[in-house]
């Protein structure tokens, strides 16, 4: 993530219709992709070899070697920021330990006005692979690739036309989203409130924080309806910074402190707010809860830490790694939702579940025992419902059999319908239980 307040990563372009259809042509959800392109990148390279022998001249067909390659990286923030970065660097070394076959090489802390130059500086070093981590690098990959179309670029958290819609065939673009994931943390949030107020300590009004924020809201508003028969409150405070941890406590404080929420989400880009519900429940005696954000943050909040949204990009890097070591690159856009490279995928009884366990690109960290046992069961059976897409949060029946309203009372999702790509993307709306506004 961004360590500075600015021009984002994630900041909203106004994605037009047009480039979004696009992108949903091209494969935007990775469902039915990720075990494709893993079958394609496995592909061995084969090559012919004739041998002279004394017994005469012998032409045989063999498997070689995916080749020695070179990927570098570009880093929005440092590798030791416990946040994005490091969840990207821990994500490079996991691949790099699967292909072996490979030197990786990074830059961190670059500025995204600096994104092509340090793009050029890797591939100057030899780089076959360039693989980008900030949406504000988006535009200066689609030209860098342009410029050496006999290398291969990825973009994390963009999309493969790039904002100018020409980006070339040897670009492609992934993501590991979260909304899912924020909902069950939504779940388990309304099932251990005693106030009936949550509250978000948000960096950017950006699409991708607005939906996450939408989808926590409506997992809390569930099951604290079930429990209670009431609403479930919500506020979000937002400090306009990716990385600010003294922001992230100040708002973390207000939202405890005026508006009584006794559960917090984030997306900031520290354990902060984790460590402001520890110091809460510890030394304040206020029971305060809350999650991990990309890593493992549960040793900053033994007593508070209820669950999290915990990211694995290494199953994404090692499928670009084997396309390019075997000749197999295919553009693509990738958008890795639970279910997506697990060794299996489809769903399991909640008894038996994975979550909690490491399981492909997203993972729910275990579920604190607080939460009682019929709602752990309920995150687990939606967890292993939405491995097969038999499940959407963004439905009437995530918003117990209602349909999802806007701040302003306007119906967004009725009967049957199901959040797409497209209202995903370029979600600019709070769901009515959000009683903050939205900065426009």
């Amino acid at each position: 993530m961004e360590k500075k307040a600015g021009i984002s990563r994630r900041k909203f372009l106004a994605v037009s219709s047009g480039v979004a259809a696009g992108s949903v042509a091209a494969g935007v959800v990775a469902g039915g992709l990720a075990g494709y392109f893993i079958g394609q990148s496995q592909a061995p390279a084969a090559v012919t070899r004739t041998v002279t022998a004394p017994a005469g001249t012998v032409t045989t067909t063999v498997t070689a070697p995916p080749k020695r390659l070179k990927v570098g990286y570009v880093y929005v923030g440092p590798v030791g920021d416990y946040g994005w970065t490091f969840a990207h660097d821990q994500g490079r070394k996991w691949a790099d330990a699967r292909y072996r076959n490979v030197d990786s090489f990074y830059i961190e802390s670059v500025p995204e006005a600096q994104a092509l130059g340090a793009i050029e500086s890797l591939v100057n070093q030899g780089a076959d692979l360039v693989i980008t981590t900030s949406f504000g690098y988006m535009d200066a990959t689609a030209e860098a690739a342009a410029r050496h179309p006999g290398k291969y670029f990825v973009h994390i958290s963009g999309y493969r036309s790039g904002a100018a819609g020409n980006a070339p065939q040897n670009m492609s673009s992934a993501f590991a989203e979260f909304y899912q994931l924020y909902y069950l943390n939504g779940l388990a949030a309304g099932a251990v409130s005693q106030t009936g107020v949550v509250g978000y300590v948000a960096a950017f009004p950006i699409p991708e924080v607005v939906r996450h924020i939408n989808a926590f809201v409506l997992g809390a508003n569930y099951s604290y309806k079930k429990r209670t028969g009431r609403n479930i409150r919500a506020f979000v405070n937002w400090i306009f910074a990716w990385f600010d941890p003294g922001k992230a406590r100040e708002a973390a404080v207000a939202l405890i402190e005026q508006s009584n929420a006794d559960v917090l989400a984030f997306t900031e880009d520290t354990p902060t707010t984790l460590q402001v519900a520890e110091e809460y429940t510890t030394r304040r005696n206020r029971r305060t809860w809350s999650f991990s954000h990309y890593n493992d943050m549960s040793g900053y909040g033994k007593n508070s830490h209820l669950t999290g949204q915990i990211v694995n990009w290494g199953p994404i890097y090692l499928d670009f790694y084997r396309m390019v070591g075997t000749g197999s690159w295919q553009s693509v856009d990738i958008w890795t939702r639970i279910g997506d490279y697990m060794p299996y995928r489809w769903r399991r009884p909640a008894e038996k579940s994975t979550a909690g366990e490491v399981d492909g690109t997203l993972q729910l960290p275990p579920v604190h025992p607080s939460v009682p046992s019929e709602w752990q069961l309920e995150i687990k059976r939606r967890y292993e419902e939405m491995k097969e897409l038999l499940f959407e949060p963004f439905s009437v029946e995530g918003n117990l059999g209602e349909p999802i309203r806007d701040q302003r009372g306007q119906v967004r999702i009725k009967g049957t319908e199901r959040a797409d790509w497209k209202m995903l993307w370029e979600m600019d709306w709070f769901v009515e239980y959000v009683e903050s506004e939205l900065p426009r």
